[in-house]
């Protein structure tokens, strides 16, 4: 009985401690005067129903918010700080809070989201990330990167091979399983001189590629309730895959993929000779190597794998999702793939394949790679938290502690920058954006507002390989290939039926 009494009273307890909660947060909260759904302000479970539940974007949510709301929505009470998170939907708040002036800590509630907490992206202080930054920023260099040309475009050649392949069986193409097997063999040989061969898997569905394509739907769950993310980390995957029966195809998915990344990383440290025989400079060339660190003491297995994992998932599903973005909207497009075609084959003969420096000359291709990455379908907030003093952000004083973020969708969308036509897919903007530009002996306004890489000093340090990726890829594929649309399956996935 006494037991029994004593649950009661922890129940009720917890109960009264959580409408307690709620109340505070409602009407007694530092932000509870900025406006938006008394549900957000209340409880973080709103976000967990609309994203978990209904499985809804928030940030698309965040479009009708701000029309009803105004610039700034209160989104989430944060509880660890008992201040809350605020969304912005004015353009220019996404420089004052990704500014290259700004150090802000990043969110816990997001950036521990994939489970790992050793690697560059995920580091909350600014000092801890400049430090791994400094590590791997040289191998991300434009020069660096430029050495790696060959290896993008033997991947592309093979992207078009298997293409032809699957035509010759009279098959459409799925494109965004295409695309992430190019970007997964291009991320697996730079990181680790291992390619796992997924362009030459059937209808470009190697295990790997549908086990990533699984454990993305797992991160909104993963986001709302970090008990369930923190148990998924704390098992070794090499022990799920050892214990599940017939683990390849009944392990959950994200355990394969951290298992796989786990194998890759254990040969390279068994035998780091063999990088030796790689002949392009890869990541781990430069991570097992003391002099690239301040204290010449090399990361331990784990910040290795984090490291690994974090950009064999970055690398991989990003530039597949620009480029099929890119190719889905040219192929509505005839004219424009028209105008692409005959600007790539200025550059392009029968007799030479052109350098990664020739397609960089093109200005439509360029400008189509620009407007691909403006339709990038992405969701997520980058959050930061206001450091102490506060901070002013789209003209209004905010509180530190204040939990602050903008959607790249957000300026990506926004018809204050990009006038009435927000939402075509139209790259001659970039070339007519580029004329005014020259005509003052200006830069671009519109690059300004170009953030799929975010900005400031936390910004994605892949975008010059990503960049090279998309130039090569997009320039072989119409070069080899008349796109036409053959229909979207149900998951939305364009496929395509291909000519030439």
């Amino acid at each position: 009985m006494a037991a029994i009494l004593l649950c009661l009273f922890l129940l009720a307890t917890a109960c009264l401690y959580g409408l307690g909660r709620v109340v505070y947060n409602i009407f007694f909260h530092p932000l509870r005067n900025f406006p938006g759904p008394w549900m957000a302000g209340a409880t973080s479970s709103w976000k967990a129903y609309k994203e978990v539940i209904k499985e809804e974007s928030v940030v698309h949510e965040l479009f009708h918010l701000h029309k009803k709301y105004g610039d700034i929505v209160r989104v989430a009470p944060n509880e660890v700080t008992h201040l809350s998170q605020l969304h912005f939907g004015s353009p220019g708040a996404f420089h004052d809070i990704y500014h290259s002036s700004k150090r802000w800590d990043k969110d816990t509630g997001l950036y521990r989201t994939p489970g790992v907490s050793s690697r560059s992206f995920t580091f909350l202080k600014y000092a801890q990330a400049k430090e791994r930054r400094e590590v791997i920023l040289p191998i991300f260099s434009k020069k660096a990167i430029n050495s790696l040309e060959n290896l993008v475009w033997r991947n592309a050649n093979r992207l078009v091979s298997s293409i032809a392949k699957t035509n010759a069986s009279k098959k459409s193409v799925d494109l965004l399983y295409a695309f992430r097997s190019y970007t997964l063999d291009t991320i697996m040989c730079f990181t680790f001189g291992n390619c796992v061969n997924a362009l030459d898997a059937p209808a470009f569905s190697d295990p790997l590629i549908l086990a990533m394509d699984a454990s993305l739907r797992m991160l909104p769950l993963m986001k709302n309730f970090p008990i369930i993310r923190d148990l998924i980390f704390a098992i070794p995957p090499s022990l799920v895959m050892r214990l599940v029966p017939n683990s390849q195809k009944l392990a959950p998915r994200l355990y394969q993929v951290r298992d796989l990344v786990q194998q890759q990383l254990q040969v390279v440290l068994n035998c780091p000779s063999k990088l030796d025989t790689v002949p392009h400079q890869t990541l781990f060339h430069r991570m097992l190597d003391p002099e690239s660190y301040r204290s010449k003491q090399v990361l331990n297995m784990t910040e290795l794998h984090d490291e690994g994992f974090t950009l064999i998932f970055a690398g991989a599903n990003t530039v597949a999702d620009t480029l099929l973005m890119g190719h889905w909207h040219v192929m509505q497009n005839q004219t424009l793939l028209t105008q692409l075609r005959a600007e790539i084959l200025t550059v392009w003969s029968d007799e030479k394949q052109p350098s990664l420096a020739d397609l960089e000359t093109l200005p439509l291709l360029t400008a189509t790679i620009k407007e691909s990455l403006r339709f990038i379908p992405s969701g997520v907030s980058l959050t930061r938290v206001v450091p102490p003093g506060g901070a002013v952000i789209g003209g209004k004083q905010i509180p530190d502690g204040t939990v602050v973020g903008m959607a790249i969708l957000h300026v990506h969308q926004s018809a204050e920058v990009w006038g009435a036509d927000a939402l075509v897919f139209r790259p001659e903007r970039w070339l007519e954006s580029a004329e005014q530009a020259n005509a003052r002996n200006g830069k671009s306004e519109l690059d300004h507002w170009l953030v799929a890489f975010s900005r400031g000093p936390r910004m994605c340090f892949g975008m010059n390989l990503a960049w090279a990726e998309m130039y090569i890829a997009f320039a072989t594929m119409i070069r080899h290939f008349d796109l036409t649309i053959d229909g979207i399956c149900m998951r939305g996935v364009v496929r395509l039926g291909l000519g030439r």
